[in-house]
């Protein structure tokens, strides 16, 4: 899809954020002191003659010099043993739908982490994959179809930098169902899977709001996720929800509270599970999302244990610590996340509800079927709920059975 023609006319120039760089040969006790001055600097540009050659990324550099004994080991070799080799480089003349499609190309990478800009392969800048997804919304906020359009485009980007996610878990899980549906083009739903070494991660969070606040607050917790599976193991839920939570908060200017009315009371809620294949284990740590579990021996599907606080939002400490929960799993063990989108959802023949007792229901009900067979089920009991009520909010299910 094309970008609108007002977003065509700019370049990837009107993104140029001037910051520190470093050549090739500067030491790691440089970049720190770097890191340590410019607090809100992402990514550390690396030149050689004034050309990009790679650059640093704040939070995994950060996170390796502070493991045992990488200080005496690094403090004084080039920092290019911290550095990313292929960072996305482009020309500061490129059109902004040019930079949206090699954003896109790239991953949540860009996004994340930034670009670089160049003049004739001179180096002149970075840019925010942030940034561009504001410019390009603020550029089409003159027309109600320039809007539209530009929504249509973050829903290829949200949508990108999901894909990786469910290819990962089509390759990795066999019976598990995944069905997202933004109430909106664009949604504040988000979901994370990576396999590991003796097990598979699966994140799910529902972000403040719907439609394009949602979608922002799903990049900001993208990041956060990032930085805390650089600082966390997979296995320590807990601990990677504390830090999602010091980001956010970080991130929102919730940490220090001022008396700007405006101040941002977003978050999230969030469930962060792992599955320990190895010693067929169920690992987790809740944020006050809905998890319903079927054990092969159970009469009746029970709520996994879940803390009362969010993520983020100004009334939830910056130190708060999350509960970490584990039970066994055994062969047909059944498990399903949904978002409040899913709970909340009005219909019926008196308007209210769908509810949580609906799903424990309609899981017992399926007891056994392919989880497949289970979604499909669930979301037509929802359509009828629903009926002609509008959507409230995003709609988010994953579901796995333990074979």
């Amino acid at each position: 899809m094309d970008l609108p023609l007002s977003s065509r006319q700019l370049n990837a120039s009107v993104l140029r954020i001037a910051v520190p760089h470093v050549t090739a040969d500067a030491n790691n006790i440089q970049v720190m002191a770097l890191f340590n001055e410019h607090k809100s600097l992402i990514g550390l540009p690396v030149l050689e003659q004034n050309r990009p050659i790679g650059m640093i990324n704040r939070h995994i550099f950060l996170s390796q010099m502070s493991r045992p004994f990488f200080h005496e080991l690094y403090d004084l070799k080039s920092c290019i043993a911290f550095m990313d080799k292929t960072p996305l480089i482009v020309d500061a003349s490129a059109s902004l739908d040019f930079l949206a499609e090699r954003v896109i190309e790239t991953g949540d990478k860009a996004i994340t982490e930034g670009f670089i800009l160049t003049e004739e392969s001179q180096y002149i800048g970075i840019g925010l994959g942030l940034d561009l997804i504001r410019t390009v919304s603020d550029l089409q906020a003159k027309q109600h179809q320039q809007i539209m359009q530009s929504i249509e485009y973050a829903r290829v980007i949200q949508e990108s930098m999901l894909s990786r996610s469910r290819q990962s878990i089509e390759q990795t899980l066999t019976d598990w169902c995944l069905y997202w549906h933004p109430r909106d083009c664009v949604g504040g739903d988000i979901y994370a899977f990576q396999p590991c070494e003796n097990g598979w991660l699966l994140v799910l969070a529902d972000c403040t709001g719907h439609g394009v606040p949602g979608a922002f607050m799903t990049f900001i917790f993208a990041s956060a996720l990032e930085k805390a599976l650089s600082l966390a193991p997979a296995d320590e839920p807990e601990r990677l929800l504390a830090v999602i939570n010091d980001y956010i908060k970080q991130t929102l200017s919730q940490v220090h509270p001022t008396a700007d009315a405006g101040q941002s009371n977003d978050g999230c809620d969030a469930i962060v599970l792992f599955v320990d294949t190895r010693n067929e284990q169920l690992i987790w740590s809740s944020a006050r999302m809905h998890a319903f579990m079927l054990g092969v021996d159970d009469e009746d599907v029970y709520t996994l244990e879940s803390d009362r606080k969010g993520i983020g939002y100004t009334d939830t400490p910056a130190d708060y610590q999350w509960h970490r929960h584990q039970r066994p799993l055994r062969s047909g063990d059944l498990l399903l996340l949904v978002t409040d989108g899913v709970t909340d959802q009005i219909g019926g023949a008196r308007d209210i509800m769908f509810g949580k007792k609906r799903i424990q229901s309609l899981l017992s009900e399926q007891r056994g079927l392919p989880m497949p067979t289970v979604s499909a089920a669930l979301e037509r009991a929802l359509t009828e709920w629903q009926g002609k009520q509008p959507s409230r909010d995003d709609m988010t299910w994953f579901g796995f059975s333990w074979r």
